[in-house]
């Protein structure tokens, strides 16, 4: 779920200056919650249909673990904890408009599809980790707060 920028939105603030250049992993699901009765759908990104990676527990990669990516109807997974056999530690991919239950693995049928989602899952990864390495560490805390609520004595 996008809850910082849901909350964000609801509570009409902007990121801080000094964090308006980074990453930001999500967006309001607000418009969704509006117009929850009239079928409201998600409008495509510049970078193409709503995209999410993820992995487990850790930062560093585990297929003990398990990691993956969705992108549109197209889901890449890599690892797992709940499977311990030895096809469910390779790259699988599924087609979860014909597929929700991921029981068919589609990774040979489409393999440059599995491959621009390992790709596109690499990236993501190494936004996250960049972003836990310099961005979480902000050093301008009056920077942190939205301008709004600093008052005119302090910004003198």
């Amino acid at each position: 779920m996008d809850f910082l920028p849901t909350i964000m939105e609801v509570l009409s603030v902007e990121r801080p200056l000094e964090q308006r250049s980074w990453a930001f992993d999500g967006r309001s699901i607000l418009p969704l919650l509006r117009n929850a009765t009239t079928g409201f759908k998600w409008a495509d990104t510049e970078e193409g249909p709503r995209s999410v990676g993820y992995q487990f527990y850790d930062t560093t990669l585990n297929k003990s673990k398990g990691w993956g990516y969705r992108f549109g109807r197209w889901k890449y997974v890599e690892g797992s904890m709940s499977c311990l056999h030895p096809d469910c530690q390779k790259p699988q991919l599924y087609d979860l408009d014909s597929d929700i239950g991921e029981r068919v693995d589609l990774s040979s049928k489409y393999p440059d599809i599995l491959e621009d989602l390992q790709l596109k899952f690499q990236k993501w990864h190494e936004s996250v980790m960049k972003s836990r390495r310099e961005e979480s560490k902000c050093r301008k805390t009056e920077l942190m707060l939205p301008q709004s609520l600093i008052s005119v004595s302090e910004k003198e």
